[in-house]
């Protein structure tokens, strides 16, 4: 099976994908050595917080992109 790439064609598409690219450089190495610190917030480590927010922030940008592309 040949594998291919579609690329987004309205402003719409390029701004969803535009979205996950930033979350996923957002949980790339170069951020999170800024956050791999010995800090405790909230009763967290740092590190562990900043993973919520990753996953909290994903959710929320995968549900924008739903209402956004008209998908019910």
């Amino acid at each position: 099976m040949k594998a291919t790439f579609k690329r987004p064609k309205t402003k719409k598409g390029w701004l969803s994908f535009s979205s996950i690219v930033i979350v996923i450089l957002l949980g790339s190495w170069p951020v999170i050595h800024l956050f791999n610190k010995e800090v405790i917030i909230f009763g967290f480590p740092l590190l562990m917080l900043w993973s919520m927010i990753l996953i909290f922030l994903t959710t929320f940008i995968m549900i924008v992109i739903n209402k956004v592309g008209g998908v019910d």
